[in-house]
């Protein structure tokens, strides 16, 4: 962090514009792939322009912020109503619920963001709870890959059987879920921008909706 944030340096430009690029091609594959599976043109700007800048500001600071998560969620909650009735609002806010259920479990160890949950959950009131449960199963395994991908080229892997066996071992000794968390400064310490896993979930997604 500089001193004096008005002062840049000749590389200050470029983080910003490599985590742009990203959530550039991310969204254009959500778009893409929406459009081959017929999503309604509604759902697929709103998604893709939802995952551009949650994965611009995720790459880039590592948070999605509640400017983006608060309103994206209230719209997809309104336009669930305005589009079904009372069906679509609570199909929305089922898959809202949806969205925040099944990464509940993640944020409490410690292992996701409140701002991953909040666009889970703006994603669920979107495409609704059977939609919902899809992407984020998908998007936790896009995400656990990059972790594991990142932790094996760092060598944290060793470190992680074991605190997963502790944590297990823990849990049984005390009949509650125990967990081990990383050593400060460690690679598992080190979050991933989770926003790029959802994004990819997304994605895979609306191609394996495409009908046969």
């Amino acid at each position: 962090m500089l001193a004096n944030p008005s002062i840049a340096t000749p590389s200050a430009g470029r983080p910003r514009g490599l985590s742009a690029a990203a959530g550039l091609l991310l969204a254009a594959a959500a778009l893409a792939s929406g459009w081959v599976a017929s999503v309604p043109l509604p759902i697929l700007g709103w998604a893709a322009a939802f995952l551009f800048f949650a994965v611009e500001r995720d790459v880039h600071c590592q948070r999605i912020p509640n400017w983006l998560t608060f309103p994206s969620c209230a719209a997809a909650l309104l336009y669930g109503a305005w589009s079904g009735g009372a069906e679509g609002a609570l199909a929305a806010l089922l898959g809202a619920a949806a969205g925040f259920a099944l990464l509940a479990l993640p944020y409490a160890l410690g292992a996701l963001g409140a701002g991953d949950v909040k666009a889970a959950m703006a994603l669920g009131a979107l495409f609704g709870p059977s939609h919902a449960f899809k992407i984020v199963v998908l998007a936790i395994g896009f995400g656990g890959a990059f972790a594991l991908l990142r932790l094996a080229l760092a060598g944290g892997l060793g470190d992680l059987g074991r605190r997963w066996l502790a944590s297990f071992l823990g849990s049984l000794a005390t009949r509650r879920l125990f967990y081990l968390p990383p050593a400060p400064g460690a690679a598992a310490a080190r979050g991933i921008p989770f926003a790029v896993a959802i994004a990819l979930a997304v994605t895979a997604h609306q191609l394996l909706e495409i009908p046969r």
